[in-house]
């Protein structure tokens, strides 16, 4: 069973393609949905997609806000449940979706296998590439919470998700994913990651403050570089930059050869020079003190990467041996 779809975020203008195998979907912002729009307007479980033993399906609107199917000129809104026959486009938020086909009979695995023999490598100019900031959100000791008490680590996985989504929005995050344990977000100015990320950090320090639940500590890590787009399977982005920030994101002190920095080991947001270079004289520097670390050697990455730690009201001051971490 293959839904083809075609997404549209109408604000950033980004369109991918999705071919997901299942029966149902699930559409809303949920990162375990099949299908994840981030938006404060879309629900948790917004919309569900069933396939019908023909080749139609029913859309049933579970939101709160609305879903809308388009009817020749008019946007109609879906009232409880709607019979379709694809193609046809839902809209919910600022995202359209246009379902193109739903293929009975065969999985994605066996269409891919038919035109296996039939592909050609893509054209570099022709595939979805872009030079962006990149940031890595770490929720740390996660499944050491989990061991202990698995329904708090939900929990703070719940609440993390609550306090960085909206944040993200704001800041107009380019992409979004979530890791499990923290997220992925690019962004197409690096000064707006950086105040994504202060943010980010400033209302996870104020939820640890006003509760008695465990703490959320956290590292997060920040560059700039180059991103490319995948659409098969559902949006994606890989890439080398993609790499290198999430080494950053869990650097240790054996990657560094020279420095004697003391850094935290969480609660911290490191950076690589490029990006650092890229908001030194944007007055978004100003919020942090840069702290150069020296260059160290990440794992898979060939060349040394300059690391710097951007110290904010909430980096601790007196890094002791149970907090930080030295390069001998």
């Amino acid at each position: 069973m293959i839904w083809k779809l075609r997404i549209k975020d109408h604000k950033t203008n980004i369109t991918s393609n999705v071919e997901l195998d299942s029966a149902l979907l699930q559409i809303g912002r949920d990162p375990n949905c099949d299908v994840v729009l981030p938006h404060d307007r879309v629900s948790r479980r917004h919309v569900e997609l069933r396939a019908n033993a023909t080749d139609d399906a029913t859309v049933l609107d579970l939101s709160s806000n609305g879903t809308f199917v388009r009817r020749r000129e008019e946007w109609i809104r879906i009232d409880d449940s709607l019979e379709i026959c694809p193609p046809c486009t839902l809209r919910i938020a600022h995202f359209t979706i246009k379902i193109e086909e739903v293929v009975l009979g065969k999985s994605v695995q066996e269409v891919a296998e038919q035109t296996w023999d039939q592909s050609v490598m893509i054209p570099v100019a022709s595939l979805g590439q872009r030079t962006e900031a990149i940031l890595v959100f770490d929720l740390c000791e996660s499944s050491f919470i989990a061991n202990k008490d698995d329904h708090m680590a939900y929990h703070m996985k719940q609440r993390l998700t609550q306090i960085a989504e909206p944040i993200l929005e704001e800041y107009g995050r380019r992409f979004f994913k979530s890791t499990g344990d923290g997220f992925l977000a690019t962004f197409e100015q690096p000064d707006k990651a950086l105040q994504a990320a202060i943010k980010v950090e400033h209302h996870i320090q104020m939820r640890n403050q006003r509760t008695t639940n465990e703490p959320i500590h956290y590292r997060i890590a920040l560059h700039y570089g180059d991103v490319w787009a995948i659409s098969v399977g559902g949006e994606d982005v890989h890439g080398n930059d993609i790499n290198v920030t999430f080494r950053i994101e869990g650097l240790q002190a054996s990657s560094f050869a020279e420095t004697k920095v003391l850094f935290p080991k969480q609660d911290r947001i490191l950076c690589s020079k490029r990006f650092y270079d890229c908001i030194e004289n944007h007055p978004v520097s100003t919020q942090v003190e840069n702290v150069h670390c020296g260059a160290a050697a990440l794992k898979g990455i060939v060349d040394v990467v300059d690391i710097d730690w951007l110290k904010t009201k909430y980096s601790p001051e007196d890094l002791d041996s149970t907090l930080a971490m030295r390069a001998e």
